[in-house]
Formats: C-alpha cells, sequence, structure tokens
C-alpha cells in the first residue's frame, strides 16, 4: 500500500517517529548521532531544544526563519537542508508531509503527515492565540495527533494576553518612575521579541537588550516584524543601561550587563502556579494553556491522541474521560523493534 505507516510504527526515538514505506520521519531529534541515512529531519522551531537535529548530516527541513534564527544565535551554517512553507507540501515518496503554523515563534511549524490511507499530525510546541509577533496555531483535522503536553495540568489556565500585557507595562512604568531600570530573563528567541514589540507598540521607552537577544531581533526584522531596540553592548546601549528611562530585555538567568540599579521580571507560563523568587513574575506563555490544549484537540477531530513532555499523563487522562478518545502518552520505541520495519 503506497505511502502506507507502519502499525506500531509511531513513538519517541530521539525525537518523536512516524516510520512509512517512504522512510523514516523524525521530529525535533534531541541528538545528531545514530540516524539512518534515509531519515527526514523536521525541525518544528528555533529554540535550542529542538534545533540539536540541525546537526546532523541527514536531510533536514524546516522554515527559513527556524535557519534563520538558529543560524544568527549558534554563527553556524546549516548544510544539507530544505525550506518549508506553510501549506506547501513536501513529498517524500508518496508520502506528504504538509507544514502548517504553530503559533510558538516566529517560524515555528506543526507538520501534517499524510498517506494514503491515515493522516497525522505532529504539533511541536503550540500557541493557540494571538500574539504581537505571531498568529494564532492552524488547527487541521486529522486520524492521529502527537500532541506537545507542557502545560497539559488543568491547573495551567492563563489569564487574556491583553490583561498580561497591561500588568507587565504598568509594572515597568512604576519601575521607571521609580528609579529603576524594568529588566526580563527570557527566551533569546519568541519571548524576547515579544516583550520588545510591547514596549514598542504602547509605549516610547527604548528598549535595550543583551547580545544574542539582539542577534534574534535581527531575524525578526528580517522577517518584516518590526522591532526598535538598541543593542547592550553599543555605547547608547551602555548610557541608556548608566541613566536609567529604560527597559532591559536579557536571558533567562543571565547577568551579563545588568545594571545595579535593576528591577528583574520574568515572563513564563510557570507563573500561574510558581513564583519566581525576588523577581517580579508574568504569566506570558508561548505555549497553549490546558483549556486551549483541549479545544484544539477537539477540533482535531482525532480519533487516537498520543501527549509528549510535560503532564502528558494527566491530559491524555482527562481526554480518554472527557473527549470519549483514544489518548496515552507517547510510547518509547526501541531500535530493535525499529529494525523490524
Amino acid at each position: 500500500m503506497e505511502g502506507r505507516v507502519k502499525e506500531n510504527s509511531v513513538g519517541w526515538l530521539g525525537g518523536v517517529v512516524i516510520n512509512t514505506d517512504d522512510g523514516r520521519i523524525v521530529f525535533d531529534p534531541v541528538a545528531a548521532r545514530n540516524m539512518e541515512r534515509d531519515a527526514h529531519v523536521f525541525i518544528s522551531h528555533a529554540h535550542s531544544d529542538h534545533t540539536l537535529g540541525f546537526h546532523s548530516s541527514v536531510m533536514k527541513y524546516s522554515t527559513k526563519e527556524t535557519r534563520r534564527i538558529y543560524e544568527k544565535l549558534r554563527d553556524k551554517t546549516v548544510h544539507n537542508w530544505r525550506p518549508v512553507e506553510y501549506g506547501r507540501k513536501v513529498r517524500i515518496g508518496d508520502t506528504e508531509i504538509v507544514p502548517l503554523n504553530a503559533g510558538h515563534m516566529l517560524g515555528s511549524a506543526q507538520f501534517k503527515v499524510v498517506t494514503r490511507d491515515h493522516t497525522y499530525v505532529y504539533s511541536g510546541d503550540l500557541n493557540c492565540v494571538n500574539t504581537l509577533t505571531t498568529e494564532a496555531a492552524v488547527v487541521p483535522e486529522c486520524d492521529t495527533l502527537i500532541v506537545e503536553a507542557t502545560y497539559g495540568d488543568p491547573s495551567f489556565v492563563f489569564p487574556r494576553r491583553e490583561r498580561t500585557y497591561a500588568r507587565i507595562v504598568s509594572w515597568a512604568l512604576r519601575e521607571v518612575k521609580d528609579g529603576r531600570i524594568p529588566t526580563f530573563h527570557v527566551y533569546s528567541s519568541g519571548k524576547s521579541q515579544e516583550i520588545v514589540r510591547l514596549f514598542n507598540v504602547y509605549t516610547k521607552i527604548p528598549v535595550v537588550c543583551a547580545p544574542v537577544v539582539g542577534k534574534a531581533n535581527e531575524a525578526y526584522n528580517e522577517a518584516g516584524i518590526d522591532l526598535s531596540f538598541v543593542r547592550a553592548e553599543t555605547t547608547e546601549g551602555r548610557r541608556l543601561l548608566r541613566k536609567g528611562n529604560c527597559v532591559y530585555v536579557t536571558t533567562t538567568g543571565s547577568n551579563s550587563l545588568v545594571p545595579s540599579h535593576a528591577s528583574e521580571a520574568m515572563a513564563t507560563g510557570w507563573a500561574v502556579r510558581f513564583g519566581s523568587g525576588s523577581y517580579a513574575s508574568f504569566p506570558l506563555s508561548s505555549h497553549a494553556g490546558f483549556d486551549q490544549l483541549v479545544k484544539y484537540v477537539a477540533k482535531t477531530g482525532a480519533r487516537r491522541v498520543y501527549a509528549f513532555t510535560g503532564y502528558s499523563e494527566l491530559i491524555t487522562e482527562y481526554l480518554r474521560r472527557e473527549l470519549k478518545v483514544e489518548a496515552d502518552p507517547l510510547p518509547l520505541l526501541s531500535q530493535r523493534s525499529i529494525l523490524d520495519f
């Protein structure tokens, strides 16, 4: 049967794997080693825990934005790579892979795998609402859904984004008024650019960015998302950080160039349940919350759901009970079982 997905060939083996008659398709592998020559690697977005596949020598696929951000941040060139675009089919033999917007960050993709008799969707990291830098994820119909469950616990329901935006800006304006520099510790790509854009749109406060954040900002500007910022390592950046009356955006856990009169903050979905010590904390997530995940799953019409990462057992139990679908954590595949195909 052409393009057929073999039984029990979906699971985790150093990445999310779907084996077809046309070869192995691997999504977001966590290592570049032990990759068969006929493997096809799809990289969903540019966060570092998803880009290790770029190191592999096999054929790699991603959006051009994902590759660009990766190359900017790593100062490396990706070889043996093919660009993909939302909605445009990629053929591997008789199997079609269709990239779709995932809403997680610039260039992020989920992938629909279409065979003659079955349709799979790998969601990757997913965000189901519009932000200042992304549009909400597309909801594709499928038979089997492989969905991330980072916030697959019912306690993770996020407030409206506009409300969180307002809280962040209000806090920052108070800190500036009191002579402190509001400093955000966030991911270098994705969340950083959303924070920069937030202050560009709603205030006139200059935004100073750590060097690595500035590199990712460049990729966003090249893609048409206008970000106004000053690099912290420049004369103007150092002057602003000395003088104050600015916002500083740096990476999670970094103390690089953070001024002594900083007031520090985190922006993360974990803030719904967990504090961040002496930092101010805002529940701004680039992932879908629990309620959004459940609605997404229901709209796909999937009869079989596999969840991975985070709270996969909690959400699959809920989906079995409330949506009456077959749902389980993504199974582990052994190398030996793979060789049987």
